[in-house]
């Protein structure tokens, strides 16, 4: 997987999202996300999340004396939870035909 992005130069480099996605690739993204969702829709997974959740998107990412260096860390952990929230957005909607 890494080898599609490191062969990638110049601008194209920096669009990490292709504009079409083919059916294969469509699947296998259904796939990870019914993955995230399997695990964290159990007891323990949802616990976790709850967890996850308290520690990064419910804390402010700056604090009077955070340094832009850590408010991006903080930041960084919480788009991290916010990406789990969203694969199990995406299990749980419909498929697109």
């Amino acid at each position: 997987m890494i080898e599609s992005f490191t062969e990638l130069t110049g601008w194209e480099s920096l669009e990490l999202q292709p504009a079409t996605l083919t059916p294969d690739q469509i699947a296998e993204a259904r796939r990870i996300a019914t993955t995230f969702h399997e695990c964290f829709r159990t007891e323990s997974g949802q616990f976790v999340l709850d967890y996850l959740i308290k520690l990064t998107i419910l804390r402010p990412t700056v604090t009077a004396n955070s340094t832009q260096f850590e408010a991006g860390i903080r930041e960084g952990k919480a788009d991290l939870v916010r990406m789990i929230l969203v694969q199990m957005e995406v299990a749980e909607s419909e498929p697109q035909p």
